[in-house]
């Protein structure tokens, strides 16, 4: 049984991102595990003109997880839904847990952002993809789970066999029984080199016992064409492998990682190499 981990911040983008757990784990045979890591605020609310001590605030956090824990496990009551609370940033608590436990995935919501905003603003979320070793599953905020039968895999066709990590991304085939596509976005060949038709060929080999489907998608903005092609062939989970040292850096690092993530229409899941 697979174990994800649902860090919940109480928001509705991350409650949104609990329920789309909670079908992804009916889906792929798993257990959820909320997490809520609660830090001291600079400044204490107020009920009925009394300043609530942290201790109450803590309280208050832990008794509001067990509620959505409990209220979600009675949507699916085949699913296992666990609880914890923990003390500290988050990014730090999720990177304990997945080193102390056997975590298969991270699914994590985000709230959209204008493109100007979103060069301004950081994102838990971002953070807990760039710094984990396992799949973060991005959710945008107002995603509706549809059981995933394809998957589109970008790649930018580079130092593929050092750089696709192809066990995760067959168990992750097989645990959703989805269909592969792999995507190439690009723009009038630009990023196309003599090594491309061969490290097509390895992709090929890689997954030739799946038939993935290959499509090269010409378009100078690479969340444009992946929304595209998302919207026109039913793809219901990207996946994107960040790499260094390599020219689709550009696109899933740094403020390219922000607009795709903001940006996508469908949920993103991070696999790192």
């Amino acid at each position: 049984m697979k174990t994800i981990l649902v860090p919940v911040d109480f928001s509705s983008t991350s409650l949104n991102a609990a329920s789309y757990a909670l079908q992804y784990a009916k889906q792929v045979g798993g257990k959820l595990i909320l997490v809520h890591a609660y830090k001291d605020p600079f400044v204490l609310p107020l009920y009925q003109g009394i300043e609530v001590s942290a201790e109450d605030l803590r309280e208050m956090k832990k008794k509001e997880l067990k509620l959505l824990a409990d209220q979600l496990a009675e949507m699916e009551p085949l699913i296992k839904v666990q609880h914890m609370i923990f003390d500290g940033d988050l990014v730090d608590v999720i990177q304990s847990l997945t080193d102390a436990m056997q975590v298969a995935f991270i699914i994590m919501g985000i709230t959209g952002a204008s493109r100007m905003k979103e060069k301004l603003i950081g994102s838990n979320t971002l953070a807990v993809a760039n710094s984990c070793k396992v799949p973060v599953l991005i959710v945008p905020h107002n995603a509706v789970f549809t059981r995933i039968n394809d998957i589109g895999l970008t790649t930018d066709f580079r130092d593929v066999t050092d750089t696709i990590p192809d066990n995760m991304v067959k168990d992750l085939i097989q645990s959703t029984g989805a269909r592969l596509h792999v995507l190439n976005v690009d723009f009038k060949n630009r990023q196309w080199t003599n090594d491309t038709p061969f490290q097509s060929g390895l992709v090929e080999s890689m997954f030739q016992f799946y038939k993935p489907q290959y499509h090269f998608i010409d378009n100078l903005d690479m969340v444009e064409g992946l929304n595209e092609y998302a919207g026109k062939f039913g793809i219901e989970l990207l996946l994107v492998i960040p790499q260094k040292h390599n020219l689709v850096e550009k696109i899933f690092s740094g403020s390219h990682t922000k607009e795709l993530a903001f940006h996508s229409n469908v949920p993103v899941m991070v696999m790192h190499e």
